[in-house]
């Protein structure tokens, strides 16, 4: 299957699982960032290249569900996405357990990233008013590192 037919239907999955999670409970969409998951398994399977491109993707329609700044989720995606595709190549992230490490750390970079830019527009902190942020990058990072694992099980088999 060809890589662009493979991340369009990611984030097609992205998009109706965070409209799905949305509609159960809104505190899920903060804590299962499916966009995150999109971006740094793109980044881990693809290459930088790829993340980068997904990222800024993945982050422009994660701003069009949200009513912040248009560019702030593509922004720190972006950079995420180039990081995991980059450091992956360059570190030994053959097992479950190394990339869910990898991936947690990534996901704080994310975070981090996209808090300092809506402190730095909005004067104001996310931290203390949405508690389950503080979860999003564990949620995201064992979330991810399952779904690297069982695509890259999945494409040994084929």
């Amino acid at each position: 299957m060809p890589k662009g037919f493979v991340l369009f239907l990611g984030l097609v999955m992205a998009v109706a699982l965070y409209s799905l999670l949305g509609r159960l409970e809104p505190t899920l969409i903060i804590m299962i960032n499916t966009f995150s998951i999109l971006v740094f398994w793109s980044g881990v399977v693809y290459g930088e290249t790829y993340g980068a491109v997904m990222g800024t993707c993945a982050g422009l329609v994660q701003d069009a569900f949200s009513s912040g700044v248009f560019g702030l989720a593509a922004l720190s995606l972006t950079v995420a996405g180039f990081l995991a595709g980059y450091l992956s190549r360059k570190l030994d992230l053959n097992s479950f357990y190394k990339r869910t490490i990898f991936i947690f750390f990534l996901s704080l970079i994310q975070i981090a990233i996209w808090l300092f830019f809506y402190f730095f527009i909005f004067r104001k902190s996310l931290l203390y008013t949405q508690p389950a942020l503080y979860l999003q990058p564990v949620v995201t990072a064992f979330l991810s590192g399952a779904v690297i694992t069982i695509f890259k099980k999945f494409t040994r088999m084929s």
